[in-house]
């Protein structure tokens, strides 16, 4: 099938309008090539959404810090556990006893 060019040119100049394809082109403008655009625009609530999420697991995280210093101010026998437990501190006349775990190696 052989297209002719002034076939073609002479549809698209009866079809189509200077209006409906500025249009076109202003519609293709704001949805792909605008630094606002709309794909822009979701890239950017992505960020938000993902940055949001992220603030909401420091504040967490901030929040379990902050009550465990609580804690640890008004609790000494917390401070004493820790002591222990983690620097392996122990009270005069006491021994500590260290055991460790075998590691299993994957054959």
């Amino acid at each position: 099938m052989k297209f002719d060019k002034n076939k073609i040119l002479d549809f698209i100049r009866h079809r189509l309008s200077i209006g409906k394809l500025f249009l076109a082109v202003f519609v293709i403008f704001i949805i792909f090539i605008d630094e606002n655009s709309c794909i822009q625009r979701i890239k950017y609530d992505n960020e938000i959404n993902r940055l949001r999420q992220e603030i909401a697991a420091q504040n967490d995280t901030t929040d379990y810090y902050n009550r465990r210093i609580e804690e640890l101010k008004s609790n000494k026998s917390v401070v004493e556990q820790i002591a222990r437990e983690q620097y392996l501190m122990s009270k005069p006349n006491e021994d500590i006893y260290i055991i460790e775990r075998p590691s299993v190696e994957n054959d």
